[in-house]
């Protein structure tokens, strides 16, 4: 696929955020304690406000600095919890109502004043037709409108079935296709591809992911380096960068400088003209 940027830019930036937790739970606090021996864990526990996982407020903040507008998944996981089996609780603990009031006015907000919100498909839901449409017609009575598009949550896929199963229950794209543990082209996939050939469903490949930046590069400065290296390729090939920042990772205090290079991602994609979208407008940008 051949894509012309608009405005005449020379490669695209796409920002979007999973929201796979929006509250720290006691037991995250606990957990955390335990591993860093840091007492700042423990007082979290007894936080009525200005909770470390929220930030929405901050990421609407730097993005509106820059003129600039990102995508949000949101989650609507239906895992129960096991206490025989522990492969459920990270599944399970801390997850959110997605029809709870702050969820629901915080998604109208965004949604509002020009963010793009899209489905975080459920731990499942990749290979699970009924969930998939499910989530998709929930998410939707609470914007009041279609929601075209989706990342399925740990980046699940079973390939071709789950771009099929997508297809089928309307949505348009998927941004579900990228690494887990690495960063960079996936397949050597620099632009937005058509899984099956000339129709209007669009996999928007996910390029650079905060978790995976940060555990292949724990060191800021050679994570920035690694970024430099991604945006260098884009640049030179007219192609699309996606990154993918949780929203709870935009806490200084807990992960001490990623909101810090996510800025700077921002602010060097504008020095070299890149064209910034939310997914939705890379969507319709690429079928033209």
């Amino acid at each position: 696929m051949n894509i012309e940027w608009p405005r005449g830019k020379r490669f695209a930036i796409c920002l979007t955020h999973d929201v796979d937790r929006v509250k720290k739970t006691w037991w995250q606090s606990l957990y955390y304690f335990v591993k860093t021996r840091k007492l700042y864990h423990l007082k979290t526990m007894f936080q009525k406000r200005n909770n470390p996982y929220w930030n929405f407020e901050r990421i609407m903040a730097i993005e509106d600095k820059y003129g600039v507008r990102s995508t949000f998944f949101f989650l609507n996981e239906n895992k129960k919890l096991e206490i025989l089996r522990p492969s459920t609780y990270k599944l399970s603990l801390g997850r959110y109502d997605i029809n709870s009031p702050e969820i629901v006015e915080i998604i109208k907000e965004l949604d509002k004043n020009g963010w793009e919100i899209g489905v975080h498909g459920s731990y499942d839901s990749y290979r699970n037709k009924e969930l998939l449409t499910k989530e998709k017609k929930t998410l939707e009575k609470i914007v009041g409108h279609k929601v075209i598009g989706i990342r399925q949550h740990y980046l699940n896929l079973e390939l071709p079935t789950t771009w099929k199963l997508q297809k089928a229950v309307g949505f348009k794209y998927d941004a579900s296709f990228g690494y887990r543990r690495d960063v960079g082209f996936r397949d050597g996939k620099l632009l937005p591809f058509k899984p099956f050939g000339d129709d209007d469903f669009l996999v928007i490949p996910t390029t650079i992911m905060d978790s995976a930046l940060f555990y292949k590069y724990p060191n800021l400065k050679d994570a920035w380096r690694k970024v430099l290296n991604i945006l260098d390729r884009a640049e030179k090939n007219g192609a699309l960068v996606t990154v993918l920042w949780h929203q709870r990772v935009f806490n200084e205090k807990e992960f001490p400088g990623w909101s810090k290079i996510y800025e700077k991602i921002i602010a060097e994609g504008m020095r070299r003209r890149a064209w910034f979208a939310t997914c939705g407008e890379i969507y319709e940008a690429c079928l033209k």
